[in-house]
């Protein structure tokens, strides 16, 4: 029996059938980077976010611990480098920092650019941070956004308040108020505000436009024959601020 060779037409049909597998594999591997490079960069930018906002998953005996530069600072970074160094317009006692992760960290520059190697677009009047997906400004259908906070008064406009009590449970009246004073310790545009007041009759007090973040509450008693105060941490939430705070005095007795 002769050897029959490979006819021309045969080696043609085989290369064409190589070509399709060959081009099969490499779509299937440009999607697959492409997922990656998509899965990637929704991380980094969450991870950027929580940066900047904090972390509402890290909690502490049921309260919420971080709450990222807004919380220690007061106001949104002007720049995402600002998350790494701090910056001029932000007081040394209360900028954190740095407030991305060790994995970024590695790079100082890394995480200002997503998967494609393109730069982070960050719009803090808009609260939003975005990459284009590798599409650049038109490809809008590839964009991957992140939104901060539904709005600025979720982050920065905040209620604080509560009623301050004597050792008997007794409230202040009228005249007791004015041996009263609370301040609240928070920051406001990089800076630290000290906001004093005497609470109404009755003891209630309110603060408003407080930032979200750990704050210390301070509140005195102070007359001729009395004095007490009392230290208290406490967490303003997004929307819900801090509210029915009780203070209440170890030894004052307002009915004296």
């Amino acid at each position: 029996m002769k050897n029959r060779g490979v006819t021309l037409l045969e080696l043609l049909i085989v290369m064409v059938i190589i070509g399709i597998l060959a081009s099969a594999a490499v779509k299937t591997w440009d999607v697959t980077l492409e997922r990656q490079r998509i899965e990637e960069t929704i991380k980094e930018l969450d991870e950027i976010g929580r940066a900047i906002v904090g972390d509402e998953r890290l909690t502490y005996l049921g309260t919420r611990v971080d709450f990222g530069f807004v919380g220690d600072c007061g106001m949104l970074p002007k720049g995402l480098i600002d998350l790494t160094n701090r910056p001029d317009y932000i007081d040394s006692s209360l900028w954190k920092g740095p407030y991305v992760k060790p994995t970024f960290a590695e790079n100082p520059r890394g995480f200002l650019t997503d998967a494609w190697g393109d730069s982070y677009k960050y719009y803090p009047e808009s609260l939003i941070i975005r990459s284009y997906g590798g599409s650049g400004d038109v490809g809008y259908q590839k964009w991957l956004t992140k939104k901060l906070a539904g709005s600025f008064s979720d982050l920065f406009n905040n209620e604080v308040s509560g009623i301050v009590y004597d050792a008997f449970g007794n409230t202040p009246d009228s005249i007791k108020t004015i041996n009263i004073l609370i301040t609240l310790f928070y920051p406001r545009e990089g800076k630290l505000v000290v906001d004093s007041l005497h609470p109404r009759s009755g003891g209630n007090f309110i603060y408003s436009g407080i930032p979200i973040g750990k704050r210390k509450l301070v509140c005195v008693y102070r007359d001729t024959l009395q004095y007490d105060s009392i230290e208290k941490i406490v967490t303003v939430y997004p929307r819900i601020g801090a509210k029915n705070i009780e203070l209440k005095f170890s030894r004052v007795n307002f009915q004296e």
